[in-house]
């Protein structure tokens, strides 16, 4: 059995790297604390070590990702949103931050696809819909985007008011 030492800020968690509920959602909540903190290098350590002890456990591919993300690693982040997806394919949250990062790639169509698959899981979630309008007013469908923008006005997502407003008069 190997023991592990994890040491965040000043305290430090010692388990043994065997598959374990408790130890993978601690390391999730360690990860997500360096996270907030901003300690990058720590939130990868941590939530790759969840990954380890649990490879079935999407959150923390998708966490991992969104730091990947925060760090402009696009395609790393992809990597492990694919991960998450495959793990769990109605993860929605994975279709989100994936879309997110194929948008910041200059990717919209795979961001469209990504927002649309989003919208087929929730269909009221207006960030879904608000995402899938910046992509295609990037490809300068705005038909589809003023549909995809109204549709977030409508629930309620004021970020998409602006833009309904400078596209789709």
């Amino acid at each position: 059995m190997i023991i592990r030492i994890l040491c965040l800020s000043l305290f430090c968690i010692t388990f043994a790297s065997v598959a374990s509920a408790q130890n993978d959602r601690i390391l999730l909540e360690v990860g997500n604390s360096r996270f907030e903190m901003e300690d990058y290098s720590g939130a990868i350590e941590a939530y790759t070590l969840a990954i380890e002890i649990n490879p079935e456990l999407a959150l923390a591919y998708n966490n991992r990702g969104m730091v990947k993300s925060r760090l402009d690693d696009h395609k790393g982040a992809i990597e492990d949103f694919d991960k998450a997806i495959e793990t769990d394919p109605e993860f929605l949250p994975a279709y989100l931050n994936r879309a997110a990062s194929w948008y910041s790639l200059g990717e919209y169509h795979n961001a469209i696809d990504d927002y649309t698959e989003a919208i087929e899981l929730d269909p009221e979630n207006e960030v879904a819909y608000y995402g899938r309008g910046l992509a295609h007013v990037q490809i300068k469908y705005f038909v589809g985007a003023c549909e995809d923008l109204q549709k977030a006005v409508e629930l309620g997502y004021e970020k998409a008011i602006e833009l309904h407003e400078k596209h789709c008069k």
